[in-house]
């Protein structure tokens, strides 16, 4: 299953729901697809890719399955910005004939999915979307499984960024290593 992101930064609530498929069986393996540059979001507010998947790393290490969730850096190999398409594209064209692929999303991307570069051919695989506390989720259609039973933690990477620059506690929200991680690479810190 491809879980695609920024994980900036990766947070208890990714690890969580990477857990859920597991033991839910939905896939074998769970792969975090890190985003170096999503065509959504500014490159201003990212912490440096390879910050990102060190912290994905540590934080997918320290998961209840270590062996089988881990970070890709696929598409740091690839042009930007990075559109799923693309990087299904090159996984199929690497791999398709030694695995089946499924997307992971957030119920919050489902609106904006039409927007999406060749969203028709996106769709062609199995997706799986996590429901964000207290949204409705919009735009399920044929080929996508809600996952009403996975674990809904109000967990947001920006109040996690806003805690880091403000010096405030996030125990709770990221694991001891990755917050270990962020103050000896002095990321998130107010300019």
């Amino acid at each position: 299953m491809l879980y695609f992101g920024s994980f900036n930064p990766i947070h208890n609530g990714h690890i969580h729901l990477a857990e859920y498929v597991l033991e839910q069986g939905l896939c074998d393996m769970v792969t975090l697809i890190i985003s170096p540059q999503s065509p959504y979001k500014s490159l201003l507010e990212l912490a440096p890719e390879l910050n990102r998947f060190e912290m994905a790393e540590t934080a997918c290490g320290a998961s209840k399955y270590p062996d089988r969730i881990r970070p890709s850096v696929v598409e740091f190999l690839l042009p930007k910005p990075s559109y799923t398409i693309d990087t299904l594209r090159y996984l199929e064209e690497q791999m398709g004939d030694q695995m089946e692929f499924s997307i992971l999303m957030g119920g919050d991307q489902l609106a904006g999915l039409d927007g999406w570069k060749e969203a028709d051919k996106i769709r062609q695989y199995p997706i799986y979307v996590y429901p964000r506390e207290g949204q409705l989720t919009k735009g399920l259609s044929k080929g996508m499984t809600l996952l009403e039973g996975a674990p809904l933690l109000n967990i947001s990477a920006t109040e996690i960024r806003r805690r880091v620059a403000m010096g405030e506690p996030t125990n709770e929200l990221i694991h001891p290593k990755t917050a270990w991680y962020i103050r000896q690479n002095g990321l998130y810190k107010e300019e």
